[in-house]
């Protein structure tokens, strides 16, 4: 199938931020606010940026109590500049996660794209030493060829949240630059401590060609119109048109478990980079992940019933065949 230059240079945009994944969630349970002092302006001290840091160590490095919880996730994008994305696109992921046998890291979560009122869901299921993908009402195996690269980020965790994270490129310590505590908040009746700091997009880009070799690798790039891999000339660009990219950590107060990460980000391109990245103008990026149910010990089972990878291969191709026949009607 026949696809053309903007199309496909917007797919490699887009492919950038499903590293992400984090957006508001709505009914997720949580009526909390975060409004906390503003940042303070000015240099960053010494003092405060060791403990800012300290902050970021406590809460996504070594931490028995981050063993298993419910996360909640989703992000929003808006785009200008390109008629085919004029409507925002949403990705959302959800599930338990807990602390397996041996001290690897287990997870049940189902995840969405809402692009363009077409809708792709499935789930993952991390257990034992499987990868798990459900489509529907069935569960399909995968080869260990595919299955170690992705759990590679689970064996013998000492902190089970940042690890599932990891499988989803997600890395706020490794992504924050010029870090610092900024006040005490409150999420879900529990006392958190704030922290913000600048997102350095190279670091994020790179984990998003990560990603993105990762949903090739189950074939989602294709079932989804998202790139296969992302070139280095769009990540240049793309770094080069950031505006603006901040996030923030709120981290449990006692148990230094994270209970929500915030991320915006603007990219407004050059006129020179514009002809790079398909002609878009602006995209603007708002999202969200909320932990909640901490020490809860969800249960993350095998399920009885399971295809094989042959057969998922089967349902994958009916449903590229039928993501073909939706972009062909639009254009």
């Amino acid at each position: 199938m026949h696809v053309d230059k903007e199309t496909m240079d917007m797919r490699s945009v887009l492919g950038v931020f499903t590293v992400a994944l984090v957006a508001v969630v709505v009914g997720c349970g949580d009526d909390s606010s975060t409004t906390g002092a503003a940042p303070p302006d000015g240099p960053i001290s010494a003092a405060d940026k060791a403990q800012a840091e300290q902050l970021l160590e406590e809460t996504f490095g070594p931490n028995a109590a981050a063993s298993s919880g419910q996360i909640n996730g989703s992000l929003d994008i808006e785009v200008t500049g390109v008629r085919r994305y004029s409507r925002p696109i949403s990705l959302t992921f959800s599930g338990p996660f807990n602390q397996g046998s041996g001290g690897t890291a287990e997870a049940n979560l189902s995840a969405g794209i809402d692009q363009q009122d077409t809708i792709f869901g499935g789930e993952m299921i991390l257990v034992d030493d499987e990868v798990l993908i459900g489509l529907g009402s069935t569960v399909y195996e995968t080869p260990r060829s595919i299955a170690e690269p992705i759990r590679r980020p689970l064996s013998n965790t000492d902190n089970a949240l940042a690890a599932v994270l990891d499988v989803f490129s997600l890395r706020p310590r490794e992504w924050a630059r010029n870090p610092r505590v900024i006040g005490e908040d409150e999420v879900g009746g529990i006392d958190v401590i704030r922290g913000t700091a600048d997102i350095d997009p190279a670091t994020l880009f790179a984990d998003a060609a990560r990603f993105t070799r990762l949903l090739t690798s189950l074939r989602l790039t294709e079932i989804t119109g998202l790139p296969e891999m992302i070139t280095p000339r769009a990540r240049a660009a793309l770094a080069r048109s950031v505006t603006s990219a901040s996030g923030e950590v709120l981290t449990g107060a006692q148990d230094k478990v994270m209970r929500r990460a915030l991320l915006t980000m603007l990219i407004e391109p050059s006129a020179a980079d514009r002809k790079v990245l398909g002609g878009l103008r602006s995209i603007k990026v708002r999202g969200t992940v909320d932990v909640t149910e901490v020490g809860s010990d969800p249960k993350i089972t095998q399920p009885a019933k399971r295809g094989s990878y042959a057969q998922l291969q089967l349902s994958l191709d009916a449903l590229g065949e039928s993501a073909k026949r939706d972009l062909a009607r639009r254009r």
